[in-house]
């Protein structure tokens, strides 16, 4: 079949490794569906040229060159990019793909066309069916000399690297996870556009227009040669043909110029465009679409910058995806390396050597490493902190080489965030500066202590030995210390010893007394749930537990795969659990934390107490180092209770008790009293600063009111309840505080931000987003309550506001609050909640979530993430959906592989679905 335009063979090559279709025919699927798509998709009837016979090896039977070479004059080739197609040595890559890519160099269209909608793209449109390696990309982009910008058919799940198939359409498991169908339609609707484009490169119209630049040809008229003679005047005579080649001069003189001009604007002139209308494009699709901007963001940006450093979209993307930090080290002179923490094996980048002043990072989750010789290497993962790195960080400490012990990090004093494990109750109790193991505890160290008498010697078992609930002497205890084969030892060895070729994984199958031993034997102790996280407590769930091992098999060797936390800590998450050195509350019940091998992912974040005496296979521990002068160990090694609530037994208060809480949230109705404060104007919104009268205390209140540009109203608002960032913030700002949620706007609704009480310009002395059984709290929900009816006070009096529809948007902590808010104020219609759910922690009863949950009528969407470290499945985000008040067909909950975000895309798609459905689409 001859091709769509004249002089080309095919419209279309694929290049394929031949291994990517032995298996199950991925490829000839693949072409099969896409000549169905297309043919739905071209009037006329576009070539292919797919050939299913076996490539690697043909190079020393067949002239491959002649053989390809008039099946390589094709338009476009799609070249499927898997895990081995970017292999140098591989047929398809040097045969096709680089012989395709020489090719166009040198045709009538070139490399790039440009598309009917001005727009530039190149003829040679990759489908990716894996995820690559860095270096992969690298060597593609090294040879087109262009960013990889690939149709992807991956499917995605973690752990997971197949190709996407299309029968997977009928059974997707994750909301993430796109579609074959969608991704097939994405390639045809490629090819037509860029078929398109080359025909119009083709037509006269489009030369005329100067969208093609044309050579000039220089027409020369044949001369001859005669000799100078002069006049009788003694003048030069003329000769015949100089005067045309004096004119020829004049005119070839500015075409010259313009020629260099071009060579110097034009490419100049091309990155801009590139920039504009593909690099941005492309950063926000990665904003869009990830929760936190990956590294190849912050690189587009960097690349963008150089061509259109003032561009207004750049500049509001730049400080979402990049930021700008210093950083000391003692001592000075430590070169900063970095990379993005989803790709260990890429190679590190320099950052420069310390001390670093304005050095911009991607904003990012990253791993860092800082290093200097003769110095211990300090390895760190992540953290931004409301978009600023760690102060653990920024001011850093090496250690001389050998100073420590073995396998030891330094792990720098703080206050204890205990979000990580779900005992929030303890937050804030000051940890000094400690040691802790690398690595777990491994069968190799355990057998050297049963060696040398660990189970004899009776000085390393120095606390209470617990049988029934009564204490046992120590040889009474050592019978419980026995392994499969009645021998002294954990509970999985056998014959007093680990299994063959497990030297290196971690002890497990031992109870909280044999790990106590051990650390007395090691000079060490087991860590309080203090310390253990603070190591543990910058680890974003989502990024550290796909790298950690809950393989649901066996444990694997200690700090072989690449999930480590903050300071190089290795498998905080996975492989084994670890003993904590803290009671609970309850005699002889102690903590261990970070969830095992034989485990759901989500019980990183989950908090259990275990009888000292349990001995589960998964069982283990790590230890820590206390160092002279710390004097905050004596104050953590007490027992912690538990905040634990069990909602399957709670119930809410009747309706009577409620009718009387629900009085306490009533305030009167006064005039406004409003003014404009302020207004601002940005690309696609207008925002207001509004002032006026609270519902108590004679207060003055603030609430910012975005406006969008593309739409004339009157405006569907939507308010905002922020996370708790708002707490620690001092001054709101107009630009990142709609940064998350901007969507809304563009999306033709307007957004209204009140300055909640404690929050923000209103700042006072809360300092936690968590409830807790004071007046002082209750006294602060009652009035987020009249904030909210104050504002929608304020609604009702604009025209161009459609007050009678008022949607809700809670994000954390306002998820948090999207269960207490509509059960007291009717006027909101509709609620998104993007991550939510019930805390531990007990409230006063006129404040307490479980009393309004059942009286939210209202829809509700919850999006909510699986691996969510504030509000975990089963304990919290299940009982708040079921506690709901509203009815069952329009309550939702939709539980992604995520943490305490949500995927952005999903996020925007489900939450303008939701607001169309129940409010109605917005007048634009």
């Amino acid at each position: 079949m001859a091709s769509l335009l004249p002089g080309f063979e095919y419209d279309i090559f694929i290049s394929y490794r031949q291994k990517d279709n032995k298996y199950d025919g991925w490829v000839k699927e693949f072409v099969t569906n896409l000549k169905k798509e297309l043919e739905a998709t071209f009037k006329e009837d576009v070539s292919i040229y797919f050939d299913e016979n076996p490539h690697d090896g043909l190079l020393e039977t067949h002239n491959v060159n002649r053989s390809l070479e008039g099946k390589l004059k094709s338009l476009i080739i799609i070249p499927i990019i898997s895990q081995t197609y970017c292999d140098p040595k591989s047929f398809a890559w040097q045969n096709e793909f680089v012989a395709f890519h020489q090719q166009i160099a040198n045709d009538q269209f070139g490399k790039n066309v440009r598309l009917t909608n001005g727009n530039i793209a190149g003829r040679i449109l990759p489908v990716r069916i894996h995820d690559l390696d860095p270096e992969d990309i690298a060597l593609f982009e090294a040879e087109t000399q262009e960013v990889m910008r690939p149709v992807d058919f991956i499917y995605r799940l973690p752990g997971v690297n197949r190709q996407l198939r299309a029968k997977d359409d009928e059974q997707i498991k994750s909301p993430n996870q796109v579609l074959y169908r969608d991704q097939i339609n994405k390639v045809a609707h490629a090819i037509k556009d860029i078929i398109n484009g080359l025909k119009n490169f083709q037509s006269p119209a489009y030369r005329q227009a100067g969208l093609v630049s044309q050579p000039v040809v220089e027409k020369r008229e044949p001369t001859t040669e005669i000799p100078e003679k002069k006049t009788e005047g003694g003048q030069k005579d003329v000769k015949p043909g100089t005067a045309k080649k004096s004119k020829l001069i004049w005119y070839a003189v500015p075409v010259l110029l313009l020629a260099v001009a071009g060579v110097m604007i034009i490419p100049t002139w091309m990155n801009r465009q590139v920039a504009r209308n593909e690099t941005l494009p492309a950063i926000q699709k990665l904003v869009d679409t990830n929760m936190r901007p990956p590294t190849r963001a912050y690189e587009l940006a960097l690349e963008a910058e150089k061509y259109i450093p003032g561009d207004s979209e750049l500049i509001k993307l730049l400080p979402i995806v990049t930021t700008t930090i210093n950083i000391e080290t003692q001592p000075p002179g430590v070169e900063v390396f970095w990379k993005d923490y989803h790709t260990p094996d890429a190679p590190w980048r320099s950052a420069g050597i310390t001390p670093l002043q304005k050095v911009r990072f991607p904003r990012g989750y990253l791993r860092m490493e800082f290093r200097k010789k003769g110095y211990q290497t300090v390895e760190y993962a992540g953290p931004w902190q409301y978009g600023r790195l760690g102060p653990d960080i920024v001011k850093l400490k090496l250690d001389s080489a050998g100073s420590l012990p073995e396998n030891m990090v330094r792990i720098p004093g703080k206050n204890a965030d205990m979000n990580i494990v779900g005992l929030e109750q303890h937050a804030g109790k000051a940890v000094g500066e400690f040691l802790m193991d690398r690595c777990e505890v491994t069968n190799k160290q355990f057998k050297a202590f049963m060696d040398d008498g660990g189970y004899k010697n009776k000085a390393l078992w120095s606390y209470p030995i617990y049988s029934n609930g009564k204490i046992i002497p120590f040889e009474s205890a050592l019978p419980f210390f026995i392994d499969r084969t009645g021998r002294q030892g954990p509970a999985g060895w056998e014959a007093g010893a680990y299994p063959d070729g497990q030297e290196n994984h971690p002890v497990t199958g031992i109870s909280w007394h044999e790990a106590a031993a051990y650390a007395a034997y090691a000079h060490k102790q087991l860590p309080t749930i203090f310390h253990w996280s603070v190591a543990a407590a910058t680890s974003r769930t989502e990024f550290i537990v796909p790298l950690s091992n809950f393989n649901g098999k066996s444990s694997t060797e200690v700090g072989s795969l690449p999930g480590y936390s903050t300071f190089g800590i290795f498998d905080l998450a996975g492989n084994a659990r670890e003993w904590c050195f803290n009671e609970s509350g309850v005699s002889d019940q102690r903590y261990i934390l970070g969830g095992g091998w034989n485990e759901p992912t989500y019980s990183f974040n989950d908090t259990y107490t275990q009888s000292a005496m349990d001995r589960s296979l998964s069982n283990g521990f790590r230890c820590i180092q206390e160092l002279p002068g710390d004097t905050t160990t004596n104050s953590l090694i007490k027992p912690a209770s538990m905040a634990f609530r069990d909602y399957r037994k709670e119930k809410p208060v009747d309706d009577k008790t409620f009718d009387f809480i629900r009085r306490q949230y009533a305030y009167d109705r006064k005039p406004m009293a409003e003014k404009v404060e302020a207004t601002f104007e940005r690309e696609f919104w207008k925002v207001e600063k509004i002032s006026f009268d609270a519902g108590y205390n004679n207060e003055r209140m603030e609430a910012y009111v975005y406006l969008p540009k593309n739409s004339t109203g009157p405006f569907e608002p939507i308010l905002f309840f922020p996370g708790s960032g708002d707490i620690y913030s001092k001054k709101f700002d107009v630009d990142l505080g709609i940064v998350r949620i901007d969507f809304i706007i563009r999306n033709g609704r307007a957004v209204v931000i009140p300055i909640y009480k404690g929050t923000n310009e209103r700042h006072d002395e809360l300092n936690s987003d968590l409830q807790e059984e004071t007046v002082f709290y209750k006294d602060h929900v009652i009035m987020w309550r009249k904030d909210i009816g104050r504002t929608i006070d304020y609604l009702e009096t604009r025209k161009d506001m459609q007050a009678d529809k008022v949607g809700y948007l809670g994000w954390s902590w306002g998820g948090f609050m999207g269960g207490i808010m509509p059960a007291v104020e009717n006027r909101i219609k509709a609620v998104v909640l993007n991550v939510g759910g019930m805390e531990m922690n007990r409230a006063l009863p006129e404040a307490d979530q479980i009393n309004f949950l059942p009286r939210v009528t209202q829809p509700v969407l919850m999006l909510n993430g699986k691996h969510d470290m504030f509000f975990p499945i089963e304990s919290s985000q299940k009982p708040m959906f079921n506690f709901l008040g509203t009815p069952a067909k329009d309550k939702k909950i939709i539980i992604y592989d995520a943490g305490h975000l949500v995927p952005r895309t999903d996020f925007i798609r489900e939450s303008l679905a939701w607001y169309d459905h129940y409010l109605g689409p917005p007048n634009r």
